[in-house]
């Protein structure tokens, strides 16, 4: 998976390099005219859910990968965790270190929120107790300060009732980074379209708004490329309006 991951940002950071290059080395006394097309369509901008796809999909293929009984609920992982703005990769890891993704679940309840005392009806009301709880209880304060899930697992899973915090933390690690690879993988192809290159000023607008739109939901690896494809249509943008 690393190994994909690296040859495909060497691909993407070599064509963002060369528009780059290109754009120094234009002829500026030259003037350059566009034709313009008889029939344009102005591209329209990504709605959200469309981003929350990656997410989704991208815990789809790991709880696959594992035969897991949640492999059908990816969508509830994202919609719950982002209901109470919380990684949706977070609960993914807590369901494995506690659960096995789900395929030694006690009483519905896949996280072991509550030491398993909490019996749960369906997939969906646990996810909600545990985003929940991690969002508001101030048990967890220091991890939603720090974002650091040895915080949360200290607290979640601590030494001091018997649990191997180190282990638990590893694992939900682990997936955490696992996940955000795989995001970033799915998420490519849309966002090599996203590049500033040989843009109209409507098209640079409608790439930041929709890069924006991304980024409120991207985590870790694709967060960066996304922040950076921004910055580089800001630019373009900028350029452009002040050109013509």
């Amino acid at each position: 998976m690393r190994k994909i991951i690296l040859i495909l940002l060497a691909v993407f950071c070599f064509s963002l390099t060369a528009l780059v290059l290109f754009d120094k080395n234009r002829d500026q006394n030259v003037e350059l005219i566009s034709p313009i097309p008889e029939k344009t369509e102005t591209p329209k901008p990504s709605e959200q859910e469309d981003y929350n796809n990656y997410r989704a999909l991208a815990i789809k293929d790991l709880l696959g990968e594992f035969s897991s009984p949640l492999e059908n609920k990816s969508p509830t992982f994202v919609s719950c965790a982002d209901e109470h703005n919380v990684n949706p990769y977070l609960l993914v890891g807590i369901s494995k270190v506690e659960s096995t993704f789900g395929k030694n679940a006690c009483e519905g309840n896949p996280f072991g929120w509550s030491s398993c005392k909490t019996p749960f009806q369906t997939f969906d009301s646990s996810c909600q107790a545990v985003a929940k709880g991690i969002a508001t209880l101030s048990y967890y304060e220091q991890y939603r300060s720090t974002k650091r899930i040895r915080d949360l697992g200290q607290r979640y899973c601590p030494a001091s009732t018997g649990c191997n915090t180190d282990s638990w933390v590893s694992t939900v690690s682990e997936v955490v980074t696992d996940l955000e690879e795989r995001e970033l993988v799915l998420s490519l192809d849309e966002l090599s379209t996203l590049t500033p290159a040989s843009k109209s000023i409507k098209e640079l607008e409608i790439n930041t708004q929709v890069l924006k739109s991304h980024s409120a939901k991207a985590t870790g690896t694709t967060l960066e490329v996304i922040e950076i494809l921004i910055r580089a249509n800001e630019r373009a943008l900028y350029k452009t309006q002040h050109e013509s």
